[in-house]
């Protein structure tokens, strides 16, 4: 209707944009909308190593919030939590700015020993909490532990659905059959971040 009625020319693919992310602002905070030109990148954390300082996050309310620290990153070894937001990168203010998933990753993307500052606001701290973070190389693995809890009773932790983890998985359920003949288990997802929902769906099936 508005590309032939409309008074005026209009630029469609802006204000579908614009329409697709009013659609999605009600919903949680993990239902986000990524431009194709930006999806490669986002996806990047889910299929392979990456040199930066080990977050997931979206961009709720204009603001960066930190989905998920990727363990044994350098964010998690420093404290940043799930939930924080990124307000100021480098003392650049990055908050209430329009800023975009490229531009997250250009800011906080970089080779290893590199420094970045980011300062960040935490629920019940009333002030700014600055973190001076080294990037380091991000192992990027599914299954954070697997071992035998008690006996015959396996235990997999499970981060992130990414692109290899049901084979992560397999492998780690054949090892505790293999060398503990585990006859059940428990399957820890806290603080997991989400992901691929066909890599979740995938893990489900393997129940």
């Amino acid at each position: 209707m508005v590309s032939y009625a409309y008074v005026d020319s209009v630029d469609q693919n802006k204000i579908t944009e614009s329409a697709i992310r009013a659609l999605l602002k009600d919903l949680d905070p993990h239902s986000v909308y990524i431009p194709a030109d930006e999806l490669k990148a986002t996806n990047e954390p889910l299929v392979g190593k990456f040199e930066g300082v080990g977050i997931q996050f979206n961009i709720l309310d204009d603001t960066i919030m930190v989905t998920q620290t990727i363990s044994g990153g350098p964010s998690e070894k420093l404290g940043i939590r799930s939930g924080d937001r990124i307000v100021l990168i480098n003392d650049t203010t990055v908050a209430g700015i329009g800023i975009k998933n490229n531009d997250v990753l250009k800011k906080l993307r970089g080779d290893k020993g590199t420094k970045v500052k980011v300062s960040i606001a935490r629920r019940d701290v009333p002030e700014l909490i600055v973190f001076n973070i080294t990037r380091d190389k991000i192992p990027l693995y599914s299954v954070e532990a697997s071992y035998e809890a008690a006996p015959g009773v396996g235990y997999i932790k499970i981060a992130r659905f990414a692109d290899t983890t049901v084979d992560e998985f397999r492998d780690a359920l054949k090892d505790l059959k293999e060398k503990n003949n585990i006859q059940s288990l428990i399957l820890d997802l806290s603080g997991n971040g989400g992901g691929y929902l066909n890599r979740a769906i995938e893990l489900a099936d393997e129940f």
